[in-house]
């Protein structure tokens, strides 16, 4: 979810952001939905050593350390999704504030769906 948001939110001018913060959120995404295999672990390294290169601001360097400390804390929940066993749920939220007035804060309920283009993600509900 951090490594999307920060993707999502990179204004694209760089390298380092163009080319390694999407496919640092793409393969969390392929390991979250249990379809990573070790080829992507090695791919998510490399992204994560090279999203700094020739960045124009500290976004890449925030998804570098913020995804390598998850890794380094949360070893086995990353064990567990390339064997295919669903980890222990972790509940994590990451509002988005989109006004806050007279103490009331308003938050993006749809930033999970929020895309690179700044567009949403249609999402249908069964039923």
């Amino acid at each position: 979810m951090f490594a999307r948001f920060l993707h999502v939110e990179s204004c694209g001018q760089c390298g380092a952001c163009k080319f390694h913060s999407g496919g640092v959120s793409d393969t969390l995404e392929r390991l979250e939905r249990g379809a990573a295999d070790d080829h992507d672990i090695e791919e998510l390294g490399s992204h994560l050593r090279m999203v700094t290169d020739q960045n124009r601001c500290y976004l890449p360097v925030e998804l570098q350390t913020v995804v390598a400390s998850i890794l380094r804390e949360y070893p086995d929940d990353f064990v567990a999704h390339l064997e295919g066993v669903r980890p222990p749920s972790r509940l994590y939220r990451l509002p988005k504030i989109v006004d806050m007035s007279d103490g009331t804060v308003a938050y993006d309920t749809r930033i999970a769906f929020k895309q690179p283009d700044w567009t949403y993600l249609e999402v249908r509900r069964a039923g």
